[in-house]
Formats: structure tokens, sequence, C-alpha cells
């Protein structure tokens, strides 16, 4: 089955990333200059987004703090701010003020950046290798 992910413009063409994307996606995650709360959230992210080919999932606060990362609400939410500050990912948050409410989501997605970042070192070791990259 192909990836629904696609990266690029309409001049160049939409690459569609492939599983080694994803991998060097995690290499890049766990190579990062970043502690272990800022690493576990962002891992956590990575699989409920491009490991399961979506570019953000809704995650509830609640959910991330005690099921996903394990760490307390106000720890998560100090790290949330730094993985912003870094420019690592995007929050869209729910409205109506903060709230441990199980049923609260926020959208997050792994930043521009980042997936630029690691597209570029993609798409340079496909080519020194002499790997296609599939084009939509």
């Amino acid at each position: 089955m192909a990836s629904k992910l696609k990266l690029g413009n309409k001049e160049e063409g939409f690459a569609i990333l492939d599983e080694f994307y994803k991998s060097l996606m995690f290499q890049q995650l766990m190579d990062s200059d970043l502690n272990r709360n800022e690493r576990d959230v962002l891992l956590v992210v990575f699989r409920k987004t491009l490991h399961y080919e979506k570019w953000s999932d809704r995650i509830s606060m609640h959910w991330l703090s005690k099921k996903g990362v394990g760490i307390s609400i106000n720890t998560l939410r100090v790290t949330l701010e730094r993985l912003e500050n870094k420019g690592l990912i995007e929050i869209t948050r729910s409205t109506g003020g903060k709230s441990e409410s199980s049923k609260r989501f926020n959208e997050f997605k792994i930043s521009d950046y980042l997936l630029g970042t690691v597209y570029r070192r993609w798409e340079e070791i496909k080519i020194e290798n002499g790997f296609t990259i599939e084009y939509e």
C-alpha cells in the first residue's frame, strides 16, 4: 500500500513519503538535543500522526499526560511550550480555557520546519544512493 503522505509543491511535484522517511524522522527525534519529556512527547505525536499516515491528530491533554507520556499535566504544559518554542511541534488548542477533561482535544502535528529538515535529508540520501523518489 502506498503512503498517503506527500510533501512538495505544485512546480516540482509531491513526493510520496515512504517508510524510510518515517525511520529518518524517528532517528531525528531520537538524536535531537531534547530532554526526556520533550523526546517522549514528540515520539507520541510522531506515532499518532506520521506513523499512522496522518499529518495531525487530535489528542487530549489528559490522555497525553497520563497514558501517552506519564507526566503531570503541568509538566506536560511546560514541555509543550518548549517544543513549540524550539519549532518542533505545532498545536491548535481547543477553546474554552485549560481543562483536564479527557473529552477536550488539541490538534497536534510535527512542525513544517522539522518535516522539511527530514525531507531534505531523505531526498539527499535517496538520490545519492540511486533510489527513485515517487512523485504524484
